[in-house]
């Protein structure tokens, strides 16, 4: 009898004949709904459509940018209450868009001034903190001579140090964090500013970094969801530095590959312990192909101007922070009439999550909608210099979060492809970009240098047999490889 090569005995029946077409390895996702821009106020509306035309990104994608950058700057001015139910302004955006959507032009862009007045005070911080050094080490020698001195007695050896001032380290004046760990939040939010945003235009470096790694996801979830609920976390550990931190604010803006955006839609721990019902996800259609350039410079147009400008006067604004290092922002309060409007939301949205209702499947994020929409209305009333939240504020709050549930609806739906069809379409992205059609990839040439995930023989077959099965991969003859592979041309 004859045995067949693992080569010959994986070969699909087509091989030798006129391949179908590759399945899908996942279903295709419906429209997108649009980007209700018009909800982001006179200021908002206006320097997204500017920037969409000049930029040519997808306007949800500039959208995100631009209310995501208006949240960070209000964080820390006011909490939102209703009915003695306290509530930060902060939130988390994950924005989805392929390589080249101009994801980062929107971020620059939207933070610049941000980033601007964070490079001013690092300057001055490097001057303090120089002199802060200087201060110390005379401190420290003038204490360390008063506790040498056999003459005092212990009360006037407390009195002597109580006369000579110990000198405070000044705070460093990091606004925006790309990619720390769990660690690395906790010490910011402690030792440097109250407020911060965590925000990557590349959010694949967070989610597949050390703080999203295996051991460490369950923390950086609990630690993120804590956050935005009231504000808080808890740090132990060895030594010094245990302790509970009230008062802090955290906004987070990832913008993420859909393939990399899947694992995280489809990881039940970021479901089953709420992050993503904490999460405002969009997924534009690509402008891409359709975009001429346009000889304007956004930085001159009135509308960039009007947007800096209050960006500008709330980064300057002086934020209300405790001897204990704790923001306490005012609380703003829904007017009557915005108080009823938001009322009848939340009676709709509860009526939706019942039974068959609509909002059945996203229940998660729909349970927490008449949240998001008080702080997406809160920080319009910041932005905007009002002093209390207006029933036009909760309209275009509510315009927003319509949506983000229609988006979560589409795109939750990845949560149920299976993690191998997810890593699969991930081998499948780097043979792309990397190998091409057209030659032949020994197996070792895969799990050598292709996604971590298959850095062993076995399971870079498997993904191989996978993507063979789908007909995206057939199998290839290879000088000296036993086993290989070739993407299939289309």
């Amino acid at each position: 009898m004859t045995v067949a090569s693992p080569s010959q005995a994986s070969r699909p029946p087509w091989a030798e004949e006129e391949r179908p077409d590759p399945l899908p390895l996942s279903r295709e996702f419906d429209p997108p709904t649009p980007y209700p821009v018009e909800a982001l106020g006179p200021i908002g509306t206006g320097v997204v459509q500017k920037m969409h035309e000049i930029i040519q990104a997808p306007v949800a994608l500039i959208g995100q940018s631009i209310l995501a950058a208006m949240n960070q700057v209000a964080q820390p001015h006011a909490n939102v209450i209703v009915d003695g139910r306290v509530s930060p302004l902060s939130e988390f955006f994950l924005t989805l868009g392929e390589s080249g959507e101009r994801k980062s032009a929107a971020d620059g862009w939207a933070l610049a001034g941000v980033r601007a007045r964070q490079r001013v005070l690092m300057q001055q911080f490097a001057v303090n903190r120089e002199a802060y050094e200087k201060s110390a080490e005379i401190y420290e020698a003038a204490a360390k001579r008063i506790l040498a001195d056999k003459k005092l007695s212990g009360e006037a050896k407390q009195a002597k140090l109580g006369e000579i001032n110990k000198p405070k380290a000044p705070v460093m004046p990091l606004f925006i964090v790309s990619e720390p760990s769990t660690e690395a939040i906790h010490r910011q939010l402690i030792v440097g500013m109250p407020a911060i945003g965590l925000v990557n235009d590349e959010g694949g470096q967070f989610l597949g970094g050390y703080a999203m790694s295996a051991e460490k996801r369950l923390g950086t979830l609990t630690t993120l969801s804590r956050l935005w609920d009231r504000g808080e976390f808890d740090r132990v550990r060895v030594g010094d530095g245990s302790g509970s931190y009230y008062g802090r604010r955290l906004n987070l803006h990832l913008m993420v590959q859909p393939a990399v955006a899947s694992l995280l839609l489809a990881d039940p721990l970021a479901r089953e312990q709420g992050f993503l019902a904490r999460c405002l996800v969009s997924f534009p259609q690509s402008t891409a192909g359709q975009r001429k350039y346009v000889e304007t410079d956004l930085g001159r147009t009135p509308e960039y101007h009007a947007y800096t400008a209050r960006m500008d006067a709330l980064l300057e604004q002086e934020w209300p922070i405790t001897d204990n290092h704790e923001l306490d922002p005012p609380s703003i309060v829904l007017t009557p009439s915005a108080k009823k409007a938001w009322v009848a939301l939340y009676n709709d949205i509860e009526k939706a999550l019942g039974g068959d209702g609509d909002l059945v499947p996203i229940r998660s994020l729909a349970s927490k909608a008449p949240e998001h929409i008080t702080r997406m209305a809160g920080t319009f009333a910041v932005f905007e210099g009002d002093t209390g939240i207006r029933e036009e504020h909760i309209d275009r709050a509510a315009l927003l979060m319509q949506h983000y549930l229609a988006e979560a609806t589409r795109l939750w739906g990845a949560g149920q492809v299976s993690a191998e069809l997810n890593l699969a379409q991930e081998v499948l992205n780097w043979l792309r970009d990397k190998m091409g059609p057209g030659r032949a990839i020994p197996l070792a040439d895969i799990y050598r240098n292709g996604p971590s995930a298959i850095r062993s023989a076995g399971a870079a077959r498997k993904v191989m047999q996978l993507l063979a099965h789908h007909g995206w991969v057939a199998i290839a003859a290879h000088p000296t490889a036993r086993e290989a592979y070739e993407l299939v041309a289309l």
